[in-house]
């Protein structure tokens, strides 16, 4: 005897909204690959990078830079982080793991096309006396690594969006936020990204690019 029509009909439904959910958490979990925002954000950017716009910058020397989209300026491949120069904690891990990877990278040629680039989301607080002392703090020489902030509010959420970092408020004066190394070519493509504990796997994917020759 043929179910009745009601019963296919709920069937059938059902079904289909199985597909689509499945389909849903395919996508989500880019191919059931990634379990949180930020490990599907890591998966995604090699697989399609997204293209950064020119993003202009204010220096802890007071200097205006456009490190990528920049037809002027020499090509080069920048390991990217975002910080906030009060952040107690994965600021100032970055900024020790950026001061070890500078010294590493003065002695070895293959280095002469990677610049390291901190980029702090707080333009409130980090005017260029406060990147100053960062920079001052963790040793950094412009000519290798520059402290810097967007030269407003528009730049900074345009590439906070462009690039997927989050940074949230904590209701303590301080901000959460993604602590990573981004792999940005001088084309403004975002093609790596790397854990913050892992300078040295950074530095070595970026000699492999001929931008870093």
């Amino acid at each position: 005897m043929a179910p009745p029509a009601s019963w296919l009909g709920t069937a059938i439904a059902s079904c289909t909204m199985i597909g689509i959910a499945a389909a849903a958490l395919w996508s989500v979990t880019f191919g059931l690959r990634g379990w949180t925002a930020e490990h599907v954000r890591r998966l995604r950017v090699p697989a399609n990078p997204p293209q950064l716009r020119a993003l202009r910058l204010e220096t802890s020397t007071g200097i205006s830079l456009v490190p990528w989209g920049n037809r002027e300026a020499k090509p080069r491949i920048w390991l990217v982080t975002f910080m906030y120069t009060r952040c107690p904690t994965f600021c100032s891990a970055l900024g020790v793991e950026f001061e070890r990877l500078q010294r590493e990278m003065k002695t070895d040629p293959r280095n002469a096309g990677i610049g390291l680039l901190s980029i702090s989301f707080d333009p409130a607080h980090d005017g260029v006396q406060a990147l100053q002392r960062y920079a001052t703090e963790h040793h950094a020489e412009p000519d290798r690594w520059i402290v810097a902030v967007p030269d407003s509010r528009a730049e900074l959420a345009r590439v906070e969006r462009q690039t997927g970092v989050v940074v949230i408020d904590d209701g303590f004066g301080g901000f959460a936020h993604n602590a990573a190394i981004h792999v940005v070519l001088s084309d403004g493509r975002l093609v790596r990204i790397f854990d913050f504990n892992e300078p040295e796997a950074a530095l070595a994917w970026a000699r492999t690019r001929p931008e870093s020759r």
